[in-house]
């Protein structure tokens, strides 16, 4: 690809994996513009709006919201940042399905009643702080 060559639509749509419409939208929406648009209203980019789309895709793929991206794109926000930010995102969700897992596996073995259920959701709900406040003073108690 030439530096200072345009490309259609239908081209960068192949090139980036995204399909026209998201290309469409990403203009619309403000995230990248065209390089240039023709008389006809035929959308043109060069290499780096590509680049820029194939990073969007990429972000996107993350699970990146269009707002997140929007403010990489415009400066306001590093990649890094981003994708620090991003992780700890990921990571906070990961822990709340492990814990609907182990909730869903312990009441399957149990034969789970709706009041067990309702039991471990509260107790899978609770803040960690509280949740191990909790499990301290049954050990006190207990033991």
């Amino acid at each position: 690809m030439d530096d200072n060559e345009l490309y259609p639509i239908g081209d960068v749509a192949r090139r980036t994996g995204l399909n026209v419409s998201a290309i469409r939208y990403y203009s619309d929406a403000g995230i990248i513009a065209p390089t240039q648009v023709t008389e006809a209203g035929y959308r043109l980019y060069d290499i780096r709006a590509i680049a820029r789309l194939e990073l969007v895709r990429t972000l996107r793929d993350l699970d990146a919201g269009l707002d997140d991206v929007r403010r990489l794109l415009d400066g306001e926000t590093s990649l890094h940042d981003l994708l620090a930010t991003h992780l700890e995102l990921v990571e906070r969700q990961e822990r709340d399905l492990r814990a609907r897992r182990a909730v869903l596996r312990t009441l399957v073995k149990q034969g789970g009643t709706a009041a067990q259920a309702a039991l471990m959701h509260k107790l899978v709900s609770m803040p960690d702080e509280e949740r191990e406040r909790l499990v301290d003073d049954f050990w006190t108690e207990v033991g």
